[in-house]
């Protein structure tokens, strides 16, 4: 996820002038953000300082997903969505997961259990190579499954 040196505005449209105000305000009501943003000086006008200073790693996440909510791709590829975060930021992260993936394809590549709740279908790969792919419930109910001994023992190194 990068952010810009700009407005909270044009990071979350990438300078996209048909993208309007009231679009914006109900994806970042969605995600849970409005309090931030009318926390801000100059709401949707406020400049990022470098390196996003002033954003939590969540903030600036959830800024993230607002500028793809904003997008609305049919696809949604999510690398390690909720890692670096308190537990707090990561609910709420996992709730605009949720919405995000709602209607669209996701491919979550995650290295928590927890992450992959939601998943239809599983790929496991150890070392680069792919030791197991299926559906989520058939190989939870498969006790030889790779991911099933996974759910058992609590390791996570798996692929979404």
């Amino acid at each position: 996820m990068q952010l810009f040196q700009t407005t909270v505005r044009n990071n979350l449209t990438f300078f996209n002038k048909h993208i309007n105000d009231e679009r914006i305000y109900e994806t970042l009501e969605i995600l849970g953000l409005s309090a931030w943003l009318h926390s801000l000086p100059q709401g949707l006008d406020t400049t990022l300082g470098p390196d996003s200073s002033g954003l939590s790693a969540g903030q600036a996440q959830l800024l993230a997903f607002t500028r793809v909510f904003l997008k609305n791709p049919g696809l949604v590829i999510l690398d390690e969505a909720s890692s670096r975060l308190d537990p707090i930021t990561e609910k709420l992260i996992e709730k605009a997961v949720d919405k995000l993936l709602t209607g669209r394809t996701g491919i979550i590549i995650a290295h928590r259990l927890a992450t992959v709740e939601r998943a239809n279908q599983i790929l496991i790969l150890e070392q680069g190579q792919i030791v197991e792919y299926g559906q989520r419930e058939e190989l939870i109910k498969n006790s030889h499954s790779r991911f099933s001994q996974l759910v058992k023992t609590g390791l996570t190194d798996l692929l979404i």
